[in-house]
């Protein structure tokens, strides 16, 4: 099969942007990169929490939960949640609690995350998004080493390319899938 010219496993593969950006890399640098090296402390999750609460956002949006402060921070976070996390409160209720090194690191980010998640995305702008991720995977391989440089980092340099073959990311994410497994499952 690898000898058809039609066919490339490796290009046909596309990267899930749900799992790898939100409950991928959003979860894993805030839970394993802050709370458990401890740069954020449970003080800090209680403040995130009281201010997540005094920002007002459209209903369509979606509230954040209060688990921000349970159990050992941000308890059970959906996907959506780590979404709406990301792009709208982390950077107002975190900036001043993070030093330098993951001022960047959320910066780039979220730069990333709100290009890419677009209805309308031009190539100059996925170009953009591309530089913000390629900085974010520098930034944590230079503040916390190399051992802490997981796949779903790998993969996240990888949604560009995807966005060009197949689209904005919201037409082949897996949300809609999930939000239908959540009304079956509630059944």
């Amino acid at each position: 099969m690898y000898r058809l010219p039609y066919f490339d496993p490796v290009r046909f593969l596309v990267v899930d942007p749900m799992h790898c950006l939100f409950l991928g890399i959003a979860k894993w640098i805030v839970t394993r990169l802050w709370i458990e090296e401890e740069k954020l402390t449970s003080q800090d999750l209680s403040l995130m929490q009281n201010r997540a609460a005094k920002i007002q956002v459209s209903a369509d949006i979606g509230r954040i939960p209060k688990k921000i402060s349970l159990g050992e921070g941000f308890s059970g976070f959906t996907a959506d949640q780590w979404k709406s996390f990301m792009l709208i409160y982390a950077t107002s209720i975190t900036w001043d609690l993070l030093r330098e090194p993951d001022r960047r690191i959320l910066a780039n980010f979220v730069r990333a995350c709100n290009i890419l998640v677009c209805r309308i995305v031009s190539i100059d702008s996925l170009e953009e998004a591309h530089q913000c991720l390629v900085e974010l995977v520098k930034d944590i391989e230079k503040t916390y080493g190399p051992k802490k440089i997981t796949p779903n980092l790998h993969l996240c340099l990888h949604l560009c390319e995807c966005s060009l073959d197949y689209g904005p990311l919201y037409a082949f994410w897996c949300f809609p899938m999930e939000r239908m497994n959540g009304l079956l499952g509630n059944n």
